[in-house]
């Protein structure tokens, strides 16, 4: 009796240590598979035709005009808003006569918790280029967005929906060929969950709105990757010329009060926009419908000192740093933006600052997100960094936001010896946006210091700094939380976040 109960307990025994042997060697396959997805999908080369930086096109100083929206406070502390860019856009699609091309990355009429927009934005730009297409049928209009906008195929877009019924050709771009940035996560849906595809309805609320319609458990899983095609870039032709306009803002209603910056281009610099446009279409697996015989422009640019050159994904950082790395006593760093984290530039600021250079930020204090409060990372960690290690040198105001953002991303840098250049557009200064992980398109301004569009983007950045109702001190929204500090460092190595 004894002897078959201890038979039994043995082979019991054996028969948990092959069972936990097993289990073992399926989770050691797991851990293997989720450092080969980790590792490929973060270091993976991303499509032809992004990461670049074009040849210099020379153009005429009367070709380049800097545009901004700004929102503020006036002398009696009412909210003003005052807004060129997206006017201006619409002002060129109703003169286009043979094609547009847009690339936007918010495209909604989403507010979040506000319970009010300052502008139906994505209904404007609708409403103009469905106009556009009704009377002039033979029009080519191409439309690259980023499927933030249908929460991941969750929901309907009545936005992009309105296009396509028009006869406009709409291309999602598909995010699945981009490299990951949220190396925790990512493999993991890489490895399950991307299978599984999406579609319209679900049992959880809209995370962008709180009016809109259910979405399902998969679109959540898909915005967990962080990941985007966050260019804001439109082209169109204009009489016998082409005008390209590259911005930070979005056609997006909840964003619509934002603060912004761009430049509107004029002539041949449209065929570097085609070009990398034309990249994303192709690896989304659509097209665009521009061809060279579309347009003929003449080309009117005199000798000139003045060049643009546009920069996309990592070639953006590397743009800024370069300048940021020449910069010596008696030259000038002026910096505007939503956010500031990438180390790499936060280190070329700090060696600029040993080298005496005259560095001043104004950054968005981190505090609104439609209609939400947020806890000021990573902005306020970075400027508390940039202060103390630069015991001073490096000068910090916020931009005093009220329900808004300061969604600028300027850089002008003005160097003795060098050209002055202004490097504006999508990219936030983060590892995500510098890295390879989001689409991101800029463009890289260079002129004499004398230029006139120079000294616009200067006489910007003087009122923002010196007028009352634009900024505040440093010591408004400083920050010296430690936890914080680690928090926002880890949050942008590890990719785990929104910026």
């Amino acid at each position: 009796m004894n002897l078959s109960s201890s038979t039994k307990n043995c082979q019991s025994h054996t028969w948990m240590w092959t069972v936990i042997k097993k289990l073992k060697k399926i989770a050691l396959l797991l851990v293997l598979v989720y450092c080969f997805a980790a590792a490929y999908n973060f270091f993976r080369d991303n499509p032809e035709g992004t990461e670049y930086r074009s040849s210099d096109y020379f153009i005429n100083p009367s070709d380049i005009q800097f545009l901004y929206d700004l929102t503020f406070r006036d002398t009696s502390g009412k909210r003003v808003c005052e807004q060129q860019i997206f006017d201006r856009i619409f002002s060129l699609i109703d003169n286009a006569e043979k094609y547009i091309l847009i690339d936007m990355f918010l495209f909604n009429s989403y507010r979040g918790a506000e319970d009010k927009v300052h502008r139906r934005i994505s209904n404007e730009l609708v409403s103009h280029l469905v106009n556009k297409r009704n009377d002039n049928p033979e029009i080519k209009i191409d439309f690259i967005t980023d499927p933030i906008n249908t929460v991941y195929g969750g929901a309907q877009s009545r936005e992009t929906d309105a296009l396509t019924a028009a006869g406009i050709n709409v291309i999602y771009t598909d995010l699945h060929k981009m490299r990951d940035s949220n190396i925790i996560y990512s493999p993991v849906w890489r490895i399950f969950f991307q299978w599984f595809g999406n579609s319209c309805g679900g049992f959880l609320p809209n995370p962008f709105s709180g009016s809109e319609n259910d979405v399902s458990v998969r679109s959540y899983l898909e915005l967990l990757n962080f990941k985007a095609n966050h260019r804001k870039v439109f082209a169109a032709d204009h009489d016998d010329t082409f005008k390209c306009v590259i911005t930070s803002a979005n056609p997006h209603d909840g964003s619509s009060a934002h603060s912004n910056v761009a430049f509107e281009i004029t002539g041949e610099f449209y065929r570097e926009i085609i070009k990398a446009e034309r990249a994303v279409a192709e690896f989304s697996g659509s097209s665009l419908s521009f061809t060279d015989s579309d347009v003929k422009i003449k080309n009117e640019t005199e000798p000139s000192k003045c060049s643009v050159s546009l920069v996309t994904e990592n070639k953006i950082g590397k743009a800024i740093l370069e300048n940021i790395n020449r910069s010596q006593q008696g030259d000038r760093i002026d910096m505007g933006m939503f956010y500031l984290s990438e180390r790499d530039i936060i280190d070329g600021l700090l060696r600029a600052s040993e080298r005496n250079a005259d560095i001043r930020i104004i950054l968005d204090p981190n505090k609104d997100a439609f209609g939400r409060e947020k806890n000021g990372i990573p902005n306020r960690q970075t400027a508390r960094e940039l202060i103390e290690k630069s015991q001073g040198k490096i000068k910090l105001r916020w931009y005093d936001t009220s329900g808004e953002q300061y969604h600028s991303k300027l850089t002008l840098i003005e160097n003795m010896g060098f050209p002055s250049v202004v490097i504006l557009g999508s990219a936030n200064l983060t590892g995500r946006n510098l890295d390879n992980c989001n689409l991101e398109t800029d463009v890289c301004f260079s002129a004499p210091e004398n230029n006139e569009t120079v000294d616009k983007v200067r006489q910007y950045f003087k009122m923002l700094w010196t007028s009352p109702g634009y900024t505040a001190d440093y010591s408004k929204y400083e920050d010296d939380s430690v936890i914080k500090m680690y928090f926002a460092r880890f949050l942008e190595l590890s990719g785990a976040s929104t910026f």
